[in-house]
């Protein structure tokens, strides 16, 4: 018989993310203090092949990775399963697998995908929550949010609709983990029952005290406009007039890591002290 333990359930993005990161820290620190952890995992690899309408209806309601969850689960040994990311292969589908065996289901919630189809609360590079607290999200298709798309978007929208309709974000996770009070407040407003989510952060292992004497400024992360990276790029050149010898290092990979590049050659004088590298 297995050891008892918790199985984390996690779809994989096709460009790493912090999510990713975060399942890899937690269920490493879990083993580190002699739990058992297993883990359930997709890729978004294997959307290509994939029909429109078949992805469609796996977003909705995938029944194979259900059945086959269902089966990972019934090996025993598991008394907690902790999703962290379902969009788009294992659906809300993978919430019911867990519940129909007793196993009880916990949701961090590194994103807003629950009130925002594009999950950021982000577009047209400013704030938008057009969408929070609607039954339907329907702004969000008509502007094709989601990978600038109206059909794309139309199936997340479906998929939120379809599952606040029937209760299964109020009814089938047992708790959520918001990473910050702010969050939390923002998922009831977006209402998701308030005595459900409790507020863990995100974490690292620590690094120890440094000497603070490099004069380096670090930024690690997705290269995303949400992200920030570009106010960070304009508001470095005002660093550098009051603080020459200062440099800004940028460790990541996105969209805007062109954008960093050009910024990184773009000075004459050398002032910048920008590098830009993947991690």
């Amino acid at each position: 018989m297995p050891e008892p333990g918790v199985v984390f359930v996690h779809n994989f993005y096709q460009q790493p993310g912090g999510e990713d990161s975060v399942l890899l820290a937690e269920s490493a620190m879990l083993r580190e203090r002699g739990h058992a952890v297993y883990e359930y995992v997709v890729h978004n690899a294997d959307i290509e092949g994939m029909s429109k309408a078949s992805l469609l209806k796996a977003t909705l309601w995938n029944s194979a990775t259900s059945v086959d969850l269902g089966k990972a689960l019934d090996a025993g040994g598991i008394r907690v399963a902790h999703f962290h990311n379902t969009f788009p292969l294992i659906s809300p589908s993978g919430y019911y697998a867990a519940r129909r065996r007793g196993i009880r289901v916990v949701q961090t919630l590194h994103n807003y995908r629950l009130l925002c189809p594009t999950a950021n609360f982000f577009r047209n590079g400013g704030l938008c929550e057009e969408c929070l607290g609607r039954p339907v999200p329907w702004p969000a298709v008509v502007h094709g949010c989601y990978r600038d798309s109206r059909s794309a978007t139309a199936a997340v929208a479906g998929m939120l609709t379809v599952h606040s309709a029937i209760g299964t974000y109020a009814r089938m996770v047992d708790v959520y983990i918001a990473l910050s009070q702010f969050a939390r407040r923002k998922f009831i407003e977006g209402g998701l029952p308030a005595e459900k989510i409790v507020v863990k952060p995100n974490f690292t292992e620590d690094p120890g005290i440094g000497r603070h004497a490099s004069r380096t400024v670090l930024f690690v992360g997705r290269l995303t406009r949400e992200k920030g990276v570009e106010d960070l790029l304009s508001a470095w050149q005002l660093v550098v007039e009051r603080r020459p010898g200062w440099k800004l290092k940028i460790l990541g990979d996105g969209p805007c890591r062109s954008r960093s590049h050009a910024h990184a050659s773009g000075s004459e004088d050398g002032r910048r002290h920008l590098v830009v590298r993947r991690r």
